[in-house]
């Protein structure tokens, strides 16, 4: 096994693990730790369930995306155009950023309660 085959399989593994969580999320109406740290007590939650509502498609997007874009890049769908093995690289790097910032933005908004 290759490190790059590794890799992919740890972003698949990634990617289904969020969409567990958000799908988890959504059915109990409680919010992950992997999505607000240890060390935050969920009962201090300014607005939890508008957590939810944001974090959720969001978390389930992002995790969809990794599968997908792991999977391409495991299965070497995509091994004959270098150029698309790169951007399919750039955009699961464009995603997780962007997830980032977005999550950021929904805990402070939503569970610190800051505008």
């Amino acid at each position: 096994m290759s490190v790059d085959m590794a890799l992919d399989l740890l972003v698949v593994a990634c990617g289904i693990y969020m969409i567990y969580q958000a799908v988890r999320m959504r059915k109990t109406k409680q919010i992950p730790d992997m999505l607000v740290g240890k060390n935050f007590p969920a009962g201090r939650a300014h607005d939890a369930e508008g957590f939810i509502r944001a974090a959720f498609p969001m978390t389930y997007f992002t995790g969809t995306m990794l599968v997908l874009t792991g999977a391409f890049s495991l299965f070497d769908i995509l091994a004959s155009y270098p150029v698309a093995d790169v951007f399919i690289n750039l955009l699961e790097v464009a995603v997780i950023l962007l997830y980032g910032v977005l999550l950021m933005k929904a805990q402070k908004k939503y569970l610190v309660g800051e505008k």
